[in-house]
């Protein structure tokens, strides 16, 4: 994200508009300098509350003095005191900077107009409102041209640049580059001609161009060598090697990575030959050097555990165990490895763990921080390359250990944090196979655990019985299953059921423009009698293998991994027809243990309170139509659950801070409204005919949330369709 301004804080307090009471006497312009100057001093102190007041009302002082610029000057300052406050006031902050620029441009104050616009543009970037930051910055590039200002030109120009980039508009990311350069070539500027021309090439590798990549790349290159700027050359060295590995060139790239190792020796830039020697084992390893290839990632390791970079460590070692196991067959030394990488990623978490928990006890609130799930993501494929090592040996119920492990972590994480309990290891919130065993027998519930260890090829199942003894382990060949039937896949059947689902919300439920697809590729919207192969497709891959193992008379809990978590389970259907739900009760975890906190915690409920959010006022920038029937629907759930203890918000009573306040009291909750992702609005519908497509937005679980002070709960529910949206943006 390019880099403008932003002045974003949190804290829960108010700037409220002063009342005769607040202030002894009118302010004059005579007390203006002095009273600026103790809102300035307050702003420092992070007292937004009182310096936001003095500012408000300076602005007032100033409007009756008949001074705009000083209006617009502290107007200007009452917005970034409520951005201060939290983005929950960001229309009070929009109302306040768009006021003071209105009053800026009448006085034709160009300085106040730059300061006012690059706050503006970091307010919107921070928001996700990307038009409105790209609006800002073009009116920042029309100031400077007028003055101009080449710095300042050149940094917008950066900015708009980044911003394509960020947004995958690459080809409007080129043209802003080219603008770059063409200007700094006119200042003569050698460093920033040779940066631009590195990010020409990125683009243009992102764009499949990789002739004019290459050539981008080849003149940075060229120019590092006569600016005898190593880290430039080293760069750009990179670039070319990535180029060619990417277009499945290894050759090139390995000789192309050998020289970045050089450069970066010579640097003594530990860090960066780290990262050049773990690429080029991979691009060893494709040119089947494998004994170069395992030692070039045994060096990789080395460097990065001398620089202390330990998600770089974990990586390599997860990287050196996965060639091990795929190169050399060597499936003692892969476990070895592996476990090793393990090891630093639980260290790893551990500490964010903390670090999370100690920012939320300073800020009394969870914030929407995304690092644990990106977290998890990386490390992600350690669990699963774990898991086929430990299958080659026959360590089945080990396999399974790292599969639950290596799965949905944040959630039970952020369960953990909520409910104040503390890690005294690393190692203290695995669950064992014993452990599930002994679960499945609790809560008379058939487990079954699902591992995609390699997409629409190889899948593990395990089968916990409620009846107890040892899992029932089953391997399925996706590929061959894949041939058999035409060349459909497990990640395609369930990517087309989805699109299907979508196309049928759009049309029947008035869903808004993020879910709507182009005319020439929407799918085929099929009748309510049509039949829908994907369903069945996926009872063969998923259900038929174990069916023989889930009893009738036990509930049977599905536990998916990855893109199987999309998949509405209950409307699988056998080969004559019949959903699985008309033969089996079911329910849907994201793991093992979360499944076993949320099956203790709903045993004895603390409170009847009850929370129903139902069709609440929607944000004009997510561009959602309403969905019919909500508020009829929350006040439908009010009646079944009891109207005396049960509040509906709706509409502009449904602001985001009035149903996070309430959800502390609550011990269920209901939302009826979308379920865009990064929006708290989530859509739920129960499911009353599985076999009814439309009817299917899938209840995958709930989370139960203690708070810490009074014992109460919230139950927040969640479906499939937050998940789907991702699937169909790649």
């Amino acid at each position: 994200m390019p880099e403008v301004a932003q002045e974003l804080c949190a804290d829960p307090t108010l700037v409220k508009s002063p009342t005769p009471e607040d202030i002894d006497a009118p302010i004059t312009m005579d007390d203006w300098d002095s009273i600026f100057k103790q809102a300035t001093a307050e702003l420092e102190d992070e007292n937004w509350d009182d310096a936001g007041e003095k500012w408000y009302t300076l602005a007032d002082a100033a409007h009756e003095a008949g001074d705009g610029v000083k209006e617009a000057l502290c107007r200007g300052h009452v917005a970034t005191c409520f951005i201060m406050l939290g983005t929950e006031y960001a229309r009070e902050a929009q109302t306040h900077y768009h006021h003071a620029l209105a009053l800026a441009e009448e006085a034709d104050d160009h300085d106040l107009q730059v300061d006012l616009l690059n706050k503006m543009a970091g307010f919107y970037s921070r928001l996700g409102e990307v038009h409105r930051t790209i609006a800002c910055l073009n009116r920042l590039l029309e100031l400077h041209d007028a003055s101009e200002d080449t710095e300042a030109q050149l940094h917008v120009m950066g900015s708009l640049a980044g911003i394509s980039y960020d947004t995958e508009d690459y080809e409007m990311a080129v043209r802003h580059y080219m603008d770059v350069l063409e200007r700094a070539k006119k200042i003569g500027d050698n460093e920033l001609i040779g940066k631009v021309y590195c990010n020409l090439g990125i683009a243009h590798q992102e764009l499949e161009q990789f002739d004019k990549a290459i050539e981008f790349y080849s003149q940075s290159l060229e120019l590092a060598k006569e600016l005898g700027n190593k880290e430039m050359e080293g760069l750009a060295y990179s670039n070319l090697a990535d180029a060619y590995s990417t277009q499945e060139e290894y050759d090139e790239a390995v000789d192309y990575l050998e020289q970045t190792i050089n450069a970066y020796t010579e640097l003594g830039d530990k860090s960066a030959e780290g990262k050049a020697r773990a690429e080029l084992s991979i691009a060893q390893h494709h040119t089947e050097e494998n004994d170069a290839a395992i030692e070039s990632m045994e060096q990789a390791v080395k460097l990065a555990q001398e620089v202390d970079d330990k998600m770089a460590e974990a990586e390599r070692l997860m990287q050196l165990g996965s060639l091990k196991l795929v190169a050399k067959n060597d499936n003692v030394s892969a476990e070895s490895l592996l476990d090793q990488s393990i090891k630093v990623w639980r260290n790893i978490a551990l500490l964010m763990r903390r670090q999370l928990l100690s920012e939320w006890q300073s800020e009394q609130q969870m914030s929407d921080n995304p690092r644990a799930v990106s977290f998890l993501q990386q490390h992600a494929a350690a669990y699963t390359m774990l898991q086929k090592a430990l299958v080659a040996q026959n360590k089945n119920n080990l396999a399974l250990e790292a599969a639950e492990e290596g799965r949905a972590k944040a959630l039970h994480d952020l369960m953990v944090l909520c409910d104040d309990l503390e890690w005294e290891t690393p190692e203290a919130n695995v669950m064992s196979c014993t452990g599930m065993q002994e679960l499945a027998q609790q809560q008379q519930s058939t487990i079954v655990v699902y591992s995609m260890v390699e997409p629409d090829q190889l899948l593990y199942i395990w089968t916990i019985s409620a009846a107890g003894g040892e899992p029932v382990f089953t391997t399925v060949d996706l590929e061959a299953l894949s041939i058999q039937h035409d060349g459909n896949t497990v990640n395609g059947a369930v990517q087309k059921l989805y699109e299907t689902m979508a196309a049928l919300s759009t049309q029947m439920s008035c869903r808004g423009p993020a879910q709507a697809s182009d005319e020439d590729v929407s799918p085929q919207i099929p009748s309510a009698d049509d039949e829908i192969a994907e369903l069945k497709y996926l009872y063969t891959a998923l259900v038929a293998p174990v069916i023989g193992q889930l009893p009738v008379d036990k509930d049977v809990v599905f536990v998916p991994h990855g893109v199987l978590n999309l998949v509405p389970f209950a409307a699988l259907k056998n080969e004559s027809g019949d959903a699985l739900i008309k033969s089996h009760a079911m329910s849907v975890a994201p793991s093992v243990r979360t499944f076993g906190a949320l099956a203790s915690r709903a045993a004895a409920p603390v409170s009847d309170a009850a929370l129903v959010v139902a069709n609440p006022d929607l944000l004009p920038q997510f561009e959602l139509e309403p969905l019919p029937g909500c508020e009829i629907e929350g006040q439908a759930i009010s009646e079944i659950l009891g109207a005396e203890n049960t509040k509906v918000l709706s509409g502009p009573d449904a602001r985001m801070q009035v149903v996070v306040q309430e959800m502390q009291n609550a011990s269920m909750m209901h939302f009826a409204c979308h379920g865009q992702p990064g929006i708290l609005y989530l859509s739920l519908i129960h499911i009353s005919e599985p076999t009814r497509l439309l009817s299917i937005s899938y209840a995958v679980f709930c989370l139960k949330k203690k708070k810490k002070k009074n014992n109460r709960t919230n139950t927040v529910s969640t479906t499939e369709e937050q998940v789907g949206k991702r699937l169909t943006k790649k």
